[in-house]
């Protein structure tokens, strides 16, 4: 049976990330996740049976029943995840505690069958005798406006495709589920699991790199609108002309990325109708976060209002890998969904 393109419901994937970085009892989860201990229970039990999840020794602590710790079983299973660039795929492979067993980059010409080659890449690592059965899906991060509902690239400028199906052809080639999203939003998905979720339930993701994007979520919850294509911050327009977009219109933000001060206002602004307490900053120019960062604080805190003080920014180290290891996030919420 395919995969969902994706599923709202994240539990088991949350409590698989949770116990990745350090064993906890169902108690701990339940009180993390702010869910009743029958629920926690559920989830676990369905995970222990997946084989994806272990029981350690129980724990004494005082009075009561003694705890028992649950941890990740990280090589029971992987996910395969690509990030495509516009002359390269990054390629990692992922256990299900985040952690990486391989990367890989290969050459990739969007124009020249971009679903062989992507069907390439995935076929060796499947074909691998020592990783490749354990393989629970594939995760594709593509730049543009995608839909991951029919698997298809409604634009994607940079790679030059429009109204492409991808998921379908690609497959239909391969033995296990693949999905596709935006890379934003995979890489938001990741910061859910693995990241700022860790110590907030409503959060933004500010990516920039050689566009701007954004990743929201509202309530442990990734946003994406009815279509399933919400988040594109980069093509919001800042006002009449400006330069010419990638998109082929004028003056969005994306047209301004090297202005991190035009950036930060937007950021600002979204702070200021969400009211999220977080803001994560992502992509290829962390680097020059240095340099860019007290124009950057000054715009956020000169529009951001009152009532909301005290936003928490965080830049998070970024390599080449970053959305391709986001993608897998993906692959692992809906693999362990049901």
């Amino acid at each position: 049976m395919p995969l969902p393109p994706y599923r709202e419901d994240l539990i088991k994937a949350e409590i698989l990330a949770m116990t990745g970085s350090q064993p906890l009892n169902r108690s701990q989860i339940a009180a993390r996740l702010g869910l009743g201990a029958a629920t926690v229970t559920d989830h676990t039990r369905r995970l222990i049976k997946l084989g994806f999840l272990r029981e350690l020794p129980p724990r004494v602590t005082g009075r009561g029943r003694p705890r028992v710790p649950l941890e990740v079983v990280a090589d029971a299973a992987y996910t395969l995840d690509l990030r495509v660039h516009p002359d390269h795929l990054m390629g990692v492979l992922m256990r299900l505690d985040g952690s990486e067993v391989r990367r890989f980059t290969r050459p990739f010409s969007p124009a020249d069958d971009p679903v062989g080659q992507l069907a390439t890449a995935c076929e060796e690592v499947l074909s691998d005798p020592a990783t490749g059965s354990r393989v629970l899906g594939i995760g594709l991060a593509v730049p543009g406006v995608i839909d991951p509902g029919t698997g298809t690239v409604r634009l994607s400028p940079r790679l030059g495709w429009a109204d492409m199906p991808v998921r379908p052809p690609l497959a239909a080639r391969l033995p296990v589920p693949v999905l596709i999203d935006n890379d934003t939003r995979a890489s938001t998905t990741g910061e859910l699991l693995f990241g700022t979720g860790r110590d907030h339930d409503d959060f933004l993701v500010l990516a920039i790199g050689d566009g701007v994007g954004m990743g929201i979520v509202l309530d442990r919850r990734v946003h994406r609108g009815p279509d399933g294509v919400a988040g594109e911050f980069g093509h919001v327009p800042t006002g009449p002309g400006g330069p010419e977009c990638v998109c082929g219109r004028r003056g969005c933000v994306d047209a301004y990325v090297a202005d991190y001060a035009l950036a930060a206002e937007a950021a600002a602004g979204v702070v200021n109708v969400l009211a999220v307490r977080a803001l994560t900053v992502i992509g290829e120019s962390h680097v020059l976060w240095p340099y860019l960062a007290p124009g950057f604080h000054r715009a956020v805190d000169d529009g951001i209002i009152a009532a909301l003080p005290g936003l928490e920014i965080k830049v998070r180290p970024w390599d080449d890998s970053g959305h391709a290891r986001g993608a897998a996030s993906l692959v692992l919420a809906a693999s362990v969904a049901s």
